[in-house]
């Protein structure tokens, strides 16, 4: 009874070490599933922080307008036709660079994009989308039809803008952090 218990534990060890010995496809897959183990511990982390401010405006000393903005927290009112900045700040708190960083932000039917306004870090491509986050394009355009009857296509007015996209070509490595902002009118 040993003996056999203990040749079947020998012919277990060859079946296990001759594959791995000659460069086998077990080898590569114990590879990869060490690289997979790994990408899973170290990854990036990416967290998102959203901040919002209100535009104020005030008369300076020698009686010109000054806009400042105002930092909205916990239940802030605003009212129709305050100019609010959304900021988000993104940060890489992993150890491994993020890749392909997309930063997307609906905007809220209550409000209007304010246009021209959206911004980011260098090098990030801004894109807006009018259909309701089903496509991005850098300058979205309508049709409108002429009193000829013709169709023409032009910009698209700011209350038809739904979602805005900033995509990063650069990853973003780890301790980064990047910031994107953009203003509404509310409604």
């Amino acid at each position: 009874m040993k003996r056999s218990l203990g040749l079947g534990l020998v012919a277990l060890a060859t079946l296990v070490i001759v594959p791995v010995a000659k460069g086998s496809p077990s080898l590569a897959q114990l590879q990869n599933i060490g690289t997979d183990i790994v990408q899973q511990v170290v990854r990036p982390e990416v967290k998102l922080e959203l901040k919002a401010a209100k535009q104020v405006q005030t008369l300076g000393a020698q009686g010109k307008t000054q806009l400042s903005w105002q930092p909205l927290e916990g239940e802030a009112t605003v009212q129709p036709l305050d100019v609010l900045r959304y900021t988000i700040s993104s940060a890489n708190a992993g150890e491994m660079a993020a890749k392909n960083l997309v930063i997307s932000q609906a905007i809220p039917p209550q409000m209007t994009y304010v246009l021209a306004t959206a911004r980011g870090n260098d090098g990030v491509e801004i894109t807006y989308s009018i259909d309701g986050g089903e496509s991005f394009v850098a300058e979205p355009q309508v049709e409108v039809v002429q009193e000829d009857g013709t169709v023409t296509l032009e910009p698209a007015p700011a209350e038809a803008y739904t979602d805005i996209r900033w995509d990063f070509a650069q990853s973003l490595e780890p301790q980064v952090v990047v910031q994107v902002a953009y203003d509404l009118t509310v409604n």
